[in-house]
């Protein structure tokens, strides 16, 4: 046997890093859902200053909008 199962971490520097690298489905890092986020809200701003000036025209993205 070797020394048992792992208990976690004990320091709180060791916490904050396990919380920094949590993954959720697969590779997505909470940094990676922010940026994209980030991406995504711009997007639509883009979106909407284009509608407004009549480069686009038809039926809205679906999805969130901005500063929801």
């Amino acid at each position: 046997m070797h020394g048992g199962k792992s208990t976690g971490p004990k320091t709180k520097e060791g916490r904050a890093r396990c919380v920094a690298a949590k993954t959720h489905h697969g590779r997505e890092t909470r940094a990676i859902r922010a940026q994209r986020s980030e991406r995504l809200r711009e997007l639509s701003e883009l979106e909407i200053a284009g509608r407004e000036i009549g480069l686009i025209v038809g039926p809205r993205a679906r999805g969130r909008k901005p500063g929801r």
